[in-house]
């Protein structure tokens, strides 16, 4: 049958239509191509997630805007990628078997994320770390430990450690710094050096004594600070620490005895910034408080006293807007009463500035007040470019001084020793563990000696549990 004139109208827009459905099959072809994800590089990595938070900042910076409202609908963010290590420095390459070798870490993230990048080499954290290698004795040989660095969420990647040598020697001393965070303090350390001596071996000579008479702590890039013992208090407040999830720090004593003899001990410290933390996680600047003194101290009158200094990590000021008192009763089961509305005027700073901050004073009468355990103050405020800012201080009441009927009497020969002995090198009635353990760490026991029960002398040693000391109760 022909095809009538209708009929051949009909079939050119058949295969007009047909070249249309396939080249849009094309195109969308392509486009699912394009949202394929690429294939990740070959790198060793450990990924430890944890659920981004709605409030997260979109900058690394500390004084980047919070995440806007209209944003919450937006599409999730990218998971962040695996840093990139672009160079390992290796301080010598050849040690002794315990000598400590510098090792310096450079790295980058491709996404933006450096603010969170924190590192570890081995058992230590840092980005500039002091590691020691030991050789097996049995065998001579030893293991370089790795390098892992850590960005955002604690997206990682782990490389090897340039090789260096250990050889078959030993320092006759090391000097080992240690690091603890000073009581009611965000960046307050305290610093120790201890000396430790080679253990002599048999058929070998025993070494030079080596008695230390000073000692040159240095921070960072800061001016040295001397010492005449082996304790030095620093504060850490660092100003690049107000961009960063972690600040990165690098602590260096030269010991030097009396005929200007050298031993070094160097230690890293790699500190959480909590104030950067919680601007990106809520969005708040966080104000910072450190009293002095440092612990509460009760006054004659029955007032205790204390300056607190608050400072921030933000930048340009923040201006306080609102404080609450909120009073801590003891021995009250009841609900206590809601927080008590302060003047802004009536505390004695109602700004913040950026850096050291401002000093406020409070006092806490203890006699007007005989069921108030604490008064805590809350801080709000506004920082320079809009963002909330928040902060607590507390000053409290001491505990009640040691006396028999609330107290529990040393026994223990050496500890009384020791407590005596703090009483009259610090001419106080009572003395605390905090004071032992700092006068132990200086040295102060060394030549103490107890008499024991069974007409022995021995060197004074032991600890304590937190009391204050009062041998005469």
């Amino acid at each position: 049958m022909s095809p009538t004139p209708e009929n051949r109208s009909q079939r050119p827009w058949r295969w007009v239509l047909l070249l249309a459905l396939l080249a849009l099959g094309g195109v969308v072809g392509w486009l699912l191509s394009r949202e394929q994800p690429a294939p990740a590089a070959p790198v060793l990595q450990v990924r430890t997630r944890t659920p981004p938070s709605p409030e997260q900042a979109p900058s690394p910076a500390l004084a980047a805007a919070p995440t806007p409202p209209e944003a919450a609908d937006a599409p999730a963010a990218t998971e962040p990628k695996p840093p990139i290590v672009d160079e390992i420095l290796v301080e010598k390459q050849e040690v002794c078997s315990g000598e400590d070798n510098l090792i310096t870490v450079r790295a980058h993230t491709p996404d933006g994320n450096d603010a969170w990048l924190h590192y570890t080499v081995g058992d230590g954290t840092g980005q500039r770390i002091p590691i020691r290698v030991w050789r097996n004795d049995a065998d001579g040989s030893y293991e370089l430990p790795r390098v892992t660095v850590f960005t955002k969420d604690n997206v990682s990647v782990t490389v090897p450690l340039p090789p260096y040598r250990v050889k078959d020697c030993e320092p006759e001393r090391l000097i080992h710094v240690m690091s603890r965070r000073q009581p009611n303090s965000e960046d307050d350390f305290e610093f120790f050096a201890k000396l430790m001596e080679r253990p002599v071996r048999p058929g070998q000579p025993a070494p030079k004594p080596f008695v230390p008479v000073r000692y040159v702590w240095t921070f960072d890039d800061e001016a040295p600070v001397t010492t005449t013992g082996p304790i030095v208090s620093h504060s850490m407040l660092s100003n690049t620490g107000a961009s960063s999830m972690y600040t990165q720090h690098l602590i260096r004593v030269d010991a030097y005895d009396a005929a200007g003899r050298k031993e070094t001990g160097r230690s890293s410290l790699q500190m959480l910034n909590t104030s950067f933390e919680n601007f990106d996680k809520k969005g708040i600047v966080t104000l910072l408080a450190v009293g002095s003194p440092r612990f509460p101290v009760l006054d004659p009158d029955g007032v205790v006293r204390q300056t607190f200094r608050l400072y921030h990590r933000f930048r340009g000021p923040v201006r306080i807007t609102q404080v609450k008192a909120i009073r801590a009763f003891r021995g009250n089961e009841d609900a206590p009463p809601p927080p008590e509305q302060v003047d802004v005027a009536s505390l004695p700073v109602s700004e913040v500035p950026e850096g050291r901050g401002a000093e406020v004073k409070v006092s806490f009468d203890t006699k007007a007040e005989p069921d108030v355990f604490a008064i805590t103050y809350a801080l709000e405020g506004v920082s320079a470019e809009g963002h909330p800012a928040r902060g607590t201080f507390s000053v409290m009441r001491p505990p009640p001084r040691p006396t028999k009927e609330n107290s529990t009497p040393i026994t223990d020969p050496v500890l009384l020793a020791k407590v005596k002995r703090a009483r009259e090198l610090l001419q106080q009635e009572f003395v605390t563990d905090e004071d032992i353990f700092r006068l132990e760490r200086e040295g102060k026991f060394a030549d103490l000696k107890v008499e024991q029960p069974s007409g022995e002398v021995a060197p004074a040693s032991g600890t304590l549990n937190g009391r204050p000391r009062n041998p005469s109760r």
